[in-house]
């Protein structure tokens, strides 16, 4: 009888070659999630400042009662260090050396929010809107706005809708509702 030895030992090229494409469409994958976490880690840091700084502006705002519980409010709007309100922007006292009238304080209060805002937050500005209806309590809204970039991993392929997969910044906004 004849024996037939079997000269195959090991992979071959081919079977080797397909193993690195599994393995190298598989690590493209994993960069790709990292990506996307990366960024909404970015985004969830951006939100979580946008709602300190809403709360910090509430918190000053309740410190400072003479002033925001007072009929005569005036609605701002904060981009950076310039308020759109003639008396309250035109309070140029230190209030961390001088001691401030309410007045003063608030427009000091807005300015240091507004510096803030475009310090910590892409495009930030804020908006303060207070109401009074007869009766009630004093309300002001307070929005701080701020532009937010995604990533959008399969806008190239098309299996993505919408705005998230754009890629582009749009403006987002946290509002939160405060009684002084």
């Amino acid at each position: 009888m004849i024996n037939h030895v079997s000269r195959q030992a090991g992979f071959t090229l081919l079977e080797v070659l397909i193993a690195l494409l599994v393995i190298s469409i598989g690590l493209l994958g994993i960069a790709g999630m990292q990506a996307l976490a990366i960024n909404n880690t970015s985004i969830a840091r951006v939100q979580s400042l946008a709602a300190l700084q809403a709360a910090s502006l509430a918190s000053a705002m309740q410190a400072n009662e003479a002033y925001w519980t007072n009929g005569s409010l005036a609605n701002t709007n904060v981009n950076g260090a310039v308020l759109s309100d003639a008396i309250l922007n035109g309070q140029a006292v230190d209030c961390r050396a001088a001691a401030c009238t309410p007045v003063q304080m608030a427009g000091w209060d807005l300015k240091q929010w507004g510096g803030e805002l475009a310090q910590m937050l892409p495009g930030g500005n804020g908006r303060v809107i207070c109401t009074q209806v007869v009766g009630t309590p004093i309300t002001c809204a307070i929005s701080v706005i701020w532009q937010e970039k995604n990533v959008a991993l399969n806008a190239a392929t098309g299996t993505e809708a919408g705005a998230l997969a754009t890629g582009t910044a749009q403006q987002q906004t946290y509002s939160m509702v405060v009684q002084p």
